[in-house]
């Protein structure tokens, strides 16, 4: 899951140092010792995991480098907030970080160093002049830099992507499109003009903050431009003072039409595979002739393609996989996920199923509706398993003796896998139950909330808030203390006032120990559903 505040994530650093502003004003800081005085909440990014990026190649007809030895490199890593819980996931695989800023590289490698993780390093470097020493990588990751850097540098990704790929290698590189992103460029002159030149990032974003929540207070009409002001002042009024510096006041932010970064990455030996969310494959209300020109083998008009879908949706983030060579097969299959491992949230709603159809909603209470039983079970079994996956092979063997049963039940996966419904992995997934009598929480996250980091990352790869009860019970999840013991910590606790908790209804004053014994319940589903806990 991406952090809800931002756009392009982890780093968005200048990776080439450059000192001069953008035309127009702002700030003439070199970003990289912005970030040096103001960090970037290094996150996981659920999409950038090398287990998702294969199946999205098995679907795309390529073989993939095992996830479970692979060699995987990120370019502005920023403290190592994505790849540190990969590398704790996948200890067999080795794991290289790459960003300016020398403070950002400093609070990685201590995090690393108190993990005690040993296939992973973190490197201060400028990715315009960064020497590999020949080394390759089966999966690069490139998230949160490509728009905010000049020219030179997104043509030194592009370069290093294409020399250290191994050949069936993956690199995925997010970045801000056009025309979307055209109603957000206001937001950033905004910012820009009144944010000034002088002092400490933090207070050139209170600058730009004020700026934008007083312009945004005085535009009362009904009118798009006074809509996108109190649209963009709400969602930007509590996110980190460190996400506007790297969107709105960074010296580069480029925008760029798909189309052009597609021939763009044509150019340097790379080809377009897809999205890693899948969400910009061809909606279905498309014609005939746009679907044709997808599906074309073709680059350009595959590139003129994935552009007439931004037009038409305003699409104004994406998150691109490039390949170095054109797969056999160039577009997605549903009998491909057979091998592969899916999760999904949905959950059938009572309450909105009538007749023969089920109606299924995800946390968003977004719906879908189902009238085939046999899918409705299958969903059903699903939901009930996550956050753990299942793989496909285990989902329709139920149903082989029924004719036409398996293509069905894949063709519905696979278009909930493309609408962004449902996620998919080379390998399966498995969490913890939360009634286990010793629960075990995953080392990262205990020592995530024993660090005071505000958010948790899980086996998921997603983060989720850091609340009080969890950083207060989290470090004591080790095997080593039974439920009784949680609960009397988190009794003590809630006596110290140091968590907030709910009480369970009764007709008596609740004791204080019931009190505590609801909560841990209520703790451990939580952690439970958000795969946090560890199997046993």
């Amino acid at each position: 899951m991406n952090p809800p505040y931002a756009s392009h994530g982890d780093s968005a650093l200048d990776v080439a140092g450059r000192a001069n502003g953008p035309s127009g004003g702002g700030s003439i800081v070199p970003a990289a010792n912005d970030y040096d005085l103001l960090p970037y909440p290094s996150m996981p990014i659920c999409y950038t995991q090398p287990a998702h990026l294969a199946a999205l190649a098995v679907l795309f007809g390529i073989a993939p480098p095992p996830v479970s030895h692979a060699r995987v490199l990120e370019l502005g890593c920023a403290s190592g907030g994505n790849i540190i819980p990969l590398a704790a996931r996948f200890p067999d695989s080795s794991f290289l970080g790459i960003d300016l800023s020398h403070r950002h590289i400093a609070d990685g490698t201590g995090r690393i160093a108190g993990s005690g993780l040993r296939n992973i390093r973190l490197q201060h470097g400028d990715l315009t002049a960064l020497d590999l020493a020949g080394q390759t990588f089966d999966y690069i990751i490139c998230h949160g830099v490509f728009s905010w850097v000049p020219k030179a540098a997104q043509d030194a990704i592009f370069r290093i992507c294409q020399a250290a790929l191994t050949p069936n290698g993956m690199a995925t590189i997010s970045y801000n499109v056009l025309p979307g992103w055209h109603l957000r460029s206001a937001i950033r002159d905004l910012c820009l003009r009144y944010a000034g030149e002088k002092g400490s990032p933090r207070d050139r974003v209170a600058q730009a903050r004020s700026a934008l929540s007083q312009i945004a207070a005085a535009s009362q009409d009904d009118g798009p431009y006074s809509l996108l002001m109190r649209t963009e002042a709400s969602r930007l009024k509590d996110v980190p003072a460190s996400y506007i510096l790297g969107e709105f006041l960074a010296p580069d932010n480029s925008p760029c039409h798909v189309g052009q970064f597609i021939d763009r990455a044509a150019e340097h030996g790379l080809d377009y595979l897809c999205e890693t969310d899948l969400l910009a494959a061809v909606p279905p209300t498309l014609n005939a002739d746009l679907r044709s020109r997808v599906s074309s083998f073709d680059t350009g008009n595959r590139s003129r393609a994935e552009q007439d879908i931004d037009f038409l949706t305003g699409r104004m983030f994406r998150r691109s996989v490039l390949v170095r060579r054109t797969p056999a097969a160039h577009t997605a299959c549903a009998d491909r996920l057979q091998s592969l491992h899916v999760s999904s949230s949905l959950r059938a709603d009572p309450g909105r199923t009538t007749g023969q159809e089920t109606v299924f909603t995800d946390p968003q209470s977004r719906p879908i509706t189902v009238s085939d039983p046999i899918v409705t079970e299958v969903l059903s079994g699903l939901g009930n398993a996550y956050p753990n996956t299942v793989s496909v092979n285990a989902l329709t063997a139920p149903f082989k003796a029924i004719p036409g049963a398996e293509g069905r039940i894949r063709q519905a996966i696979f278009s909930l896998v493309l609408a962004g419904r449902t996620t998919v992995s080379v390998l399966p997934a498995v969490a913890g139950h939360w009634d286990q009598d010793f629960p075990v929480a995953w080392p990262i996250a205990r020592a995530e909330a024993a660090s005071g980091q505000p958010w948790l990352t899980t086996l998921l790869h997603t983060a989720i808030p850091a609340l009080p009860i969890l950083r207060e019970l989290l470090p004591y999840m080790d095997g080593k203390h039974d439920r009784a013991a949680l609960c009397v910590r988190l009794a003590d606790a809630i006596l110290r006032g140091a968590v907030a908790v709910t009480v369970p209804s009764t007709d008596e004053a609740p004791h204080p120990g019931s009190v505590a014994a609801h909560n841990l319940e209520q703790t451990l589903r939580h952690l439970a559903y958000h795969g946090i806990l560890m199997p046993a």
